[in-house]
């Protein structure tokens, strides 16, 4: 017999839980606002719809109808919907640009949830209408000349066949090879052809729409508030798990081809002459390494200082941010909501802004080197750290420099003198090890084995897979080496 049991003379003289009353039902409206809401729900890619429909089943089982109904209308409905609208318009079909696809303009908007064999009828599709029109232009072109094609392989010819096809590709949201050059009126028939190869090529687009597919479903993920601190830190686990996949795939395929000498008859594994290269993250680390050992060793012999730089992007770029202080909760960022900026529109901004920076130390006569690392905040907004040198005498004009380029945009805005710009002093002989954390962390996690990110908490070592696949996905460099005296390898 339980203990609640022993203190009344039988069980069922023991206190029970209320019955409670009859629920009462949603009205017309509440009913009508639940529906549209479901019925937009359901309209998203498979992999979201999935995600909100067992939301609200799971709330519709604990908490009711009326808590179930309510987070469809006042949480989706009013805080999330309007954010996947707005990436989903900014990755749609630009028509502006040509309507002549504007019957694929639903299966384009399905790319984010589209499998592989769809997306490959998509890529046969554009890729087989491309040509097409490019073989109907030639053959107009030699009906029109009397049969005579001698100057259908002429610059202007192909210029204008280059111009109508690639203004028709420009429709799926990408910039042709050669685009800048044909509008310059300078495009010649060899650069058109390369480029009208690639656009009637369907394995080309097939890799196109791949990549496109993965950053258009990531953008969704960040809209909805599933990469940050609070769920997963710089990429999605979608993400993760899809980089991981892909060079396990590669991984496979080398390891099961061979390289063979035909002079010799001498085999060699294909996947030992890749781990041999920088292909191989730890050989990659150490060449790094040994290049910034090899411009700090120059910098000393030159007598330069060196400061270690960090720049970011303002904070509409973040699509949330942090509330409170010893534990921070994420929120939505309501700056970001109107722009929907990607990491990839956070790398563009600083790379405009650096341009915009090294143009005025040209203008200053200021000497500047030293190497670039990219890497992404908890959120996948990128921010940069460098470690750059220059001559005492100019240290603090080339800080001046950069402190005012970076607060340019929305530099009043609350945070932005702490957060936007960054300058440390290096001490001699210490610079390469100050940013070896930052390389490490960015490619292999080598040597921070019980050290943990500042910003998530997270164990250095266990991030470099998600800052791979950060870089992976979005497709932004990470390293770069700055300066003219750095490019000419320090001579």
């Amino acid at each position: 017999m339980s203990q609640a049991a022993t203190a009344y003379a039988y069980p069922w003289n023991e206190p029970r839980p209320a019955v409670a009353g009859p629920v009462r039902p949603l009205t017309r409206d509440e009913h009508a606002q639940g529906q549209a809401v479901l019925t937009n729900i359901r309209r998203l890619p498979r992999f979201l719809s999935a995600m909100f429909l067992t939301r609200y089943t799971n709330l519709l089982k604990s908490k009711g109808l009326h808590d179930a109904n309510k987070w469809l209308v006042f949480q989706f409905d009013r805080r999330i919907w309007p954010r996947l609208q707005t990436v989903s318009a900014k990755n749609a079909m630009n028509l502006a640009a040509s309507m002549r696809f504007s019957a694929e303009v639903d299966n384009y908007a399905s790319l984010p949830g589209m499998d592989d064999k769809e997306l490959r009828r998509l890529a046969d599709r554009v890729a087989g209408q491309l040509l097409q029109n490019y073989e109907d232009y030639c053959d107009e072109f030699v009906a029109e000349n009397g049969g005579d094609n001698a100057g259908l392989f002429e610059d202007a010819t192909q210029s204008e066949f280059y111009g109508r096809i690639a203004g028709m590709a420009r429709a799926f949201n990408i910039t042709p090879m050669h685009w800048r050059k044909y509008r310059k009126g300078k495009l010649d028939a060899r650069s058109a052809i390369a480029s009208l190869s690639r656009l009637v090529n369907s394995e080309w687009w097939e890799r196109l729409f791949k990549a496109q597919r993965t950053q258009w479903r990531e953008a969704l993920l960040i809209a909805l508030g599933n990469v940050n601190r609070g769920a997963s830190s710089y990429a999605s686990r979608q993400a993760i798990r899809d980089v991981k996949a892909r060079r396990q795939s590669n991984f496979d395929y080398l390891n099961s081809r061979e390289l063979e000498n035909v002079e010799t008859g001498e085999r060699f594994s294909l996947i030992d002459k890749v781990m041999a290269s920088i292909s191989n993250p730890e050989i990659r680390r150490k060449e790094l390494m040994t290049m910034i050992a090899g411009v700090e060793q120059a910098a000393a012999i030159r007598g330069d200082k060196g400061m270690f730089i960090t720049l970011t992007t303002p904070s509409k770029y973040h699509p949330t941010r942090a509330v409170g202080k010893n534990s921070p909760k994420v929120h939505f960022n309501h700056k970001w909501d109107e722009e929907a900026y990607t990491p990839k529109d956070g790398q563009r901004y600083l790379v405009k802004l650096f341009s915009k920076i090294r143009t005025a130390f040209k203008d200053a006569g200021l000497q500047v080197y030293g190497v670039r690392v990219v890497e992404p905040h908890h959120d996948a907004t990128p921010h940069w750290h460098m470690m750059l040198f220059t001559s005492k005498k100019q240290r603090q004009q080339v800080i001046e420099i950069m402190r005012r380029y970076a607060m340019a945009e929305d530099g009043d805005e609350r945070g932005a003198a702490k957060n936007r710009f960054d300058c440390k002093h290096l001490n001699r002989g210490g610079a390469a090890g100050y940013i070896a954390k930052y390389i490490a962390k960015n490619i292999d996690g080598y040597a921070l084995e019980g050290e943990r990110d500042h910003e998530t908490g997270e164990l250095l070592t266990d991030t470099a897979a998600a800052v791979t696949a950060w870089a992976s996905t979005w497709r932004i460099p990470q390293f770069h080496f700055i300066g003219p005296a750095v490019a000419r390898g320090m001579a």
